[in-house]
């Protein structure tokens, strides 16, 4: 309904790939293929290519913009995406800037975060790179703690680590399974020392006092380490 349409708010479409002292080609749609800066309405920008069924294609960069604050609401810019685009999806390769700050930059699929990929975690400056599957860590992969520059290495499945190594710098390294995140069931620890000490992360129960898991929450295991005894020669 050509009526309808009228009466939505417009965009502002600027066409990047007029030839050199042409006349500038602005218009409120996208009105045939090729590069372009489009406006929308709620100031979001995008500059890119549009194939001639007016979808995203090719190289191209999406900013999301929003209040600056509440006293000051001129708008700045909350998050941006610079990357692949196929068939108006992020697909292949690219970098997204998140409105809390992390950072994503590598493959995507269909919208997703897919394939090798490195995400920072801004607030703890923690990195994990590696692999994802639908917006998940999932397969072999690397995350390093900001605070103490520990690394967690080996094998994600939907999010979480499965099993792998615990490089604790300086001091050790532990072997062995996770579970939500953290050591748990048989592992060994081999100290910087040369000391190897196996053992198991068992799990405590929770006392009364402990805070009790919301609906649908999973809290990590309440684990301690119970070590063999260590056999020196």
């Amino acid at each position: 309904n050509k009526m309808a349409d009228e009466e939505e708010p417009q965009c502002k479409v600027e066409y990047l790939d007029i030839a050199e002292g042409a006349e500038p080609e602005e218009t409120n749609w996208i009105r045939r293929a090729g590069k372009c800066r489009v406006t929308y309405p709620n100031g979001h920008v995008f500059e890119g290519t549009f194939d001639a069924e007016r979808i995203k294609q090719g190289f191209g960069s999406y900013i999301w913009m929003g209040p600056g604050s509440e006293e000051d609401e001129t708008p700045v810019e909350k998050a941006r995406y610079d990357g692949d685009y196929k068939n108006g999806l992020k697909h292949g390769v690219g970098k997204m800037v998140f409105p809390n700050g992390n950072v994503y930059e590598g493959e995507w699929f269909e919208n997703k975060m897919q394939g090798e990929g490195t995400y920072t975690y801004k607030q703890a400056n923690d990195i994990y790179s590696g692999s994802w599957l639908a917006d998940k860590k999932h397969g072999q992969g690397t995350y390093e703690f900001g605070c103490d520059s520990s690394l967690i290495t080996g094998e994600w499945e939907n999010g979480q680590v499965k099993s792998g190594k615990w490089i604790l710098k300086g001091a050790a390294v532990y072997e062995g399974e996770f579970k939500q995140g953290r050591p748990f069931g048989p592992g060994k620890f081999s100290f910087e020392s040369g000391l190897v000490q196996s053992g198991s992360y068992t799990e405590k129960k929770r006392s009364e006092e402990e805070e009790p898991a919301e609906e649908g929450e999973v809290l990590p295991p309440n684990v301690s380490w119970v070590g063999d005894s260590i056999v020196t020669f």
